[in-house]
C-alpha cells in the first residue's frame, strides 16, 4: 500500500485558478467528475468511492477550502490539500519548469523537477487516510512504518472480511504556512469528526448504477487553434490539418486522467464512424512534452487501440491549454481555419452524446 503522489505541470499550474487543491488538481464543480472517475455521487451529500467499498460525507468547510481525496492504491484514499498562497508560488515554479521543458523538446532538468517536488511535498498537507484492510492482518498493518505518523488510528466499519479504518492526526501540521492558511486549517481540524463518523462501508454489488452517467458539461471556450509540432508517435503534424475537413474535434487528455483513457475506445470508434462527415478526430496530450509522459502516452494509445493523431503541444498551444483549459477530458470543436466554432465540452461523453454534437456544430458552420 506504498502511497504513489502522481504530479505534473499542467495540473499543478491550474493551482493558479484560485483555492485549496488536492495533490494539484483543481477542477470547478461543474466538471469535478472529469476527475473523479471512482466516485459517484448518491446523493447531493454523499460520495460513493465503488472501488473502496464506502461512501462519505465531505464537511462543508472542506469543500470550501477545496479537500478532496485521491485513491493511493486499491486499499487506500488518501486526504490531502494546498493553500492558495502555496498553490501560487508552486504555479509559478511550475510554469518556469515547464517552459524550459518546451523549449528543450520535453527533456527534463532532474535538478528543477526536484525542486518542484520538494516544495510540493512540503507545501501539501495530510488530513488522514481511509484503510480498507483484511480482518486479519489490520493490526500488522496499523502497526506498519507506513501508518506511524498517525496518532489517532479509528475503526469505522467493517464489511464481509474487511475492516475499515480512519487513521489521522487531530493536530495537522502547519508549519511553513501563512497565517490565513493556518486559520484554514483549524476550520479542517474542527471538522475531522465530523468526517470520520460520516464514513460507512458499502458493498459496491449493491450500488446502484446510473446508467446515463454524468453528462459533459458545456463551456465557452473562444480562440483558433494554431500549432506546429508532432505526434506521439513521433510524425510531423501542425494546424494545416484542419483545412483536409470541415471540422475538426479536438480532444484535450492528459496521461493521468482515467476518465481520459477510459473513453478512448469510444473515441476510436467515434472517429471511424464521422469520416463520412467529413470530420476528423485529434488527440493534444496535455501534460507533454515531457519525455516520461510522452511514453506513457504511446503506451496507452497503443493499449487501447487508438489509431488518430495524438499531438505534443508546442509552446504557443501549451501556453493556450494552461490558460483556457481547467480539466481534462476537454474537447473543443473548429473549422477549417482552427477557429473554435461551438463551446467546449468538459468531462466524457458518449459516442451518441459526441455524434449528436457534432451534428449539431455541422449545421451552425454550413
Amino acid at each position: 500500500m506504498k502511497r504513489r503522489f502522481l504530479m505534473t505541470g499542467f495540473l499543478i499550474a491550474a493551482l493558479a485558478l484560485g483555492g485549496c487543491s488536492n495533490l494539484g488538481s483543481k477542477t470547478s464543480d461543474k466538471n469535478k467528475s472529469a476527475q473523479t472517475q471512482s466516485s459517484n455521487q448518491e446523493s447531493s451529500d454523499e460520495t460513493v468511492i465503488q472501488d473502496l467499498g464506502v461512501k462519505f460525507k465531505l464537511p462543508t468547510s472542506w469543500e470550501k477550502i477545496g479537500v478532496e481525496g485521491i485513491l493511493a492504491g486499491e486499499n487506500e484514499m488518501s486526504f490531502s490539500f494546498i493553500c492558495p498562497d502555496d498553490a501560487k508560488e508552486l504555479a509559478e515554479l511550475s510554469k518556469k519548469i515547464d517552459e524550459k521543458k518546451v523549449d528543450n523538446n520535453g527533456k527534463k532538468d532532474k535538478a528543477d523537477e526536484e525542486k518542484l517536488m520538494n516544495l510540493y511535498m512540503e507545501k501539501m498537507k495530510n488530513i488522514g487516510s481511509i484503510l480498507r484492510l483484511n480482518k486479519n492482518d489490520a493490526e500488522k498493518v496499523l502497526k506498519s512504518e507506513e501508518y506511524s505518523n498517525y496518532s489517532k488510528k479509528d475503526k469505522v466499519g467493517e464489511l464481509n472480511n474487511s475492516v475499515y479504518y480512519f487513521v489521522y492526526n487531530e493536530k495537522i501540521d502547519d508549519s511553513n504556512l501563512s497565517d490565513a492558511s493556518k486559520s484554514e486549517v483549524k476550520n479542517i481540524e474542527k471538522s475531522i469528526n465530523e468526517f470520520k463518523n460520516s464514513i460507512k462501508p458499502i458493498d459496491p454489488s449493491k450500488i446502484k448504477s446510473n446508467d446515463k452517467g454524468e453528462k459533459a458539461s458545456e463551456e465557452s471556450i473562444n480562440g483558433t487553434i494554431s500549432f506546429k509540432s508532432k505526434t506521439i508517435q513521433g510524425k510531423s503534424i501542425d494546424s494545416s490539418i484542419f483545412k483536409d475537413s470541415k471540422l475538426t474535434m479536438i480532444n484535450i487528455w492528459g496521461t493521468s486522467c482515467m476518465p481520459c483513457i477510459d473513453e478512448m475506445p469510444e473515441l476510436q470508434k467515434l472517429y471511424k464512424d464521422v469520416k463520412s462527415k467529413g470530420v476528423n478526430i485529434i488527440g493534444v496530450v496535455a501534460d507533454t512534452p515531457d519525455e516520461d509522459n510522452e511514453a506513457l502516452a504511446k503506451s496507452i494509445l497503443d493499449k487501447k487501440g487508438v489509431k488518430f493523431d495524438n499531438v505534443i503541444p508546442d509552446k504557443d498551444l501549451h501556453e493556450w491549454i494552461l490558460k483556457n483549459v481547467k480539466g481534462t477530458p476537454t474537447t473543443i470543436f473548429v473549422d477549417k481555419d482552427g477557429k473554435i466554432v461551438s463551446t467546449a465540452l468538459v468531462g466524457t461523453a458518449s459516442k451518441a452524446e459526441y455524434n449528436a454534437k457534432i451534428d449539431e456544430v455541422l449545421k451552425s458552420i454550413k
